[in-house]
């Protein structure tokens, strides 16, 4: 038999692509299997929990906080918190119902209620915990941590979350209000050029609003000590 010949007839012998796979398919069965299977079971439970479990602990945790919002609204805050021995408060919302957007609401809202309080470590607990997907909350949530920082006397923590709330979600109504007070935090610190750029951001640009009534003198005032 010539060369070519031989090696021909040894390319015949040789397993293909595909022969390979099912070989290694053989192999590894088992294996494939279980992953399958594994794979297919946690599909199901993401399919169980975010169709059928999430939703009803949301129905749940919307009935157990009604009282509580009541209270809060009206500031009988022990009452928000705790509840009034019958309904819940939102303290217990908050551990019942730990993985629904109520509870984000209830850490929110609990947040400000140790705020009002003079708690001010479980403010700063409860509302950095808290991450409420509405625009106007999502920056009353900034501003609150900067007021729970004052009051500790946290200066420098304080301005940055007012800047923070300042840049977030910019609107005509909570941006001023929140660049005010970064600049007078930045006074606090001494920080005269970002004083008088804040109050100047509320002159040219929020001109309508009740913090731009006496900014002209503030940002003097400031141009005088830098």
């Amino acid at each position: 038999m010539s060369k070519e010949a031989k090696k021909k007839v040894e390319l015949e012998k040789e397993p293909n692509t595909i022969d390979k796979l099912i070989v290694w398919y053989r192999n590894s069965e088992k294996i494939i299997n279980v992953v399958t299977t594994a794979i297919l079971v946690i599909a199901l439970l993401i399919l169980v929990y975010y169709l059928w479990w999430a939703p009803k602990r949301q129905a749940k945790a919307e009935v157990a906080v009604w009282k509580a919002e009541q209270y809060f609204a009206v500031d009988s805050l022990q009452y928000a918190l705790n509840g009034d021995g019958t309904c819940d408060g939102l303290l217990s919302v908050i551990k019942d119902y730990s993985c629904t957007k109520t509870a984000t609401r209830a850490r929110f809202m609990a947040g400000s209620c140790y705020l009002k309080l003079g708690e001010f470590d479980n403010a700063i607990k409860y509302l950095k915990r808290s991450h409420p997907r509405d625009k106007m909350v999502a920056i009353q949530r900034l501003g609150l941590l900067g007021d729970a920082y004052l009051e500790k006397n946290d200066i420098n923590k304080a301005a940055n979350y007012y800047k923070k709330a300042s840049k977030k979600h910019v609107n005509d109504m909570l941006t001023p209000m929140y660049l005010m007070r970064y600049a007078l935090v930045c006074e606090m610190q001494g920080n005269w050029s970002d004083a008088i750029d804040a109050y100047q951001t509320i002159q040219t640009k929020y001109t309508s609003s009740y913090e731009a009534m006496d900014v002209e003198k503030r940002i003097e005032y400031a141009k005088t000590r830098q």
